[in-house]
């Protein structure tokens, strides 16, 4: 089965590292201008859109998947209410993938946190003063990214205070370094300290995570999905595929 072609919004660093993945990979791609959404040509014929433009080209994005009737993976963070009321629509009728941040990385991070609060809120419903930490969540990214918090650090923020009842500390901004970002949780008994934390250093790890949720996404039923869910998916169906020991193929004993 031939590779999905994959329509992508943003000539920026991300638009560009999602494009040359995905070629290398043997997708065909439409790379297109979020500044000139008028040069979109009306025959564009893709199976799926990556947006990895700005808030102010959702619009655009959202009416080119209507158009199509193709999925979408949203990756752009720091959304409006108008952005979500697009999103929202457009989910009604084909499949749409909210993907602020679309690393394998940060999917294992959010997982570990959840394990950590399911283990001390037991710990504290079974008599243990104090097992519940004080939290603070820390997101780095380069002077050039203007949105903070960033949404990752929200929604590790959001993570922990939904497993445990209790909101985080703080959540703290850094604007300096180098590309690309670093996020981490950190737990705070008064003996110990427990840190919880991920970094990129290439965008290739956002690239694949978009290309796999863009195929994932093909033949979905119309709806809202987060890019953990996804893998949620992907990673259910490995199991099951590692599970019956033949790796999807026939047996042939």
């Amino acid at each position: 089965m031939p590779e999905p072609t994959l329509g992508i919004v943003g000539t920026g660093r991300l638009g560009r590292a999602v494009r040359d993945l995905a070629v290398s990979e043997g997708h065909p791609v439409t790379l297109l201008d979020p500044r000139r959404p008028g040069s979109w040509d009306a025959r564009t014929a893709v199976d799926a859109v990556v947006d990895c433009s700005a808030p102010a080209a959702v619009g655009a994005a959202t009416r080119l998947c209507r158009r199509l009737g193709v999925p979408l993976v949203e990756c752009v963070s720091g959304l409006g209410t108008e952005e979500r009321r697009l999103l929202d629509g457009l989910s009604a009728e084909v499949p749409v993938v909210l993907a602020p941040n679309l690393s394998l990385g940060n999917y294992l991070q959010t997982r570990a946190l959840r394990f950590v609060a399911e283990v001390v809120t037991t710990m504290e419903r079974a008599g243990i003063t104090g097992a519940v930490p004080q939290t603070a969540v820390l997101e780095r990214h380069p002077a050039t990214k203007a949105h903070r918090p960033s949404t990752t650090a929200e929604r590790l923020a959001h993570e922990w205070r939904r497993h445990t009842g209790r909101p985080a500390a703080d959540i703290g901004s850094l604007r300096c370094g180098p590309a690309v970002s670093d996020h981490e949780v950190r737990l705070m008994w008064p003996e110990q300290s427990l840190t919880i934390s991920h970094s990129v250093t290439s965008l290739d790890a956002a690239a694949a995570g978009a290309i796999g949720a863009a195929g994932w996404a093909v033949g979905q039923a119309p709806g809202t999905y987060t890019i953990h869910a996804v893998f949620d998916d992907l990673l259910a169906t490995m199991a099951r595929a590692a599970g019956d020991g033949t790796n999807g193929k026939e047996d042939d004993r």
